[in-house]
């Protein structure tokens, strides 16, 4: 990723069901809250490549990120 992009990675709560794959292949990005729907706790915590296989890996599609140059 370009120093000058900026991703915004969303969850749509509606959608996710809680099945934890994005909290497995991007530890450092995403945890669950008590409701065990995904959040974002960090969207540089893993490297590009382990977040887009995070939001392939979503079971529902509720994740999705937001390319933006800053």
């Amino acid at each position: 990723m370009a120093e000058t992009a900026h991703r915004e990675i969303r969850v749509d709560r509606s959608l996710c069901m809680g099945s934890g794959q994005c909290c497995w292949y991007a530890p450092n990005t995403f945890d669950q809250d008590d409701e065990t729907i995904a959040i974002v706790i960090d969207p540089q915590g893993d490297p590009e490549e382990a977040v887009k296989t995070a939001v392939d890996s979503c079971p529902t599609r509720a994740i999705s990120i937001k390319e933006q140059e800053q």
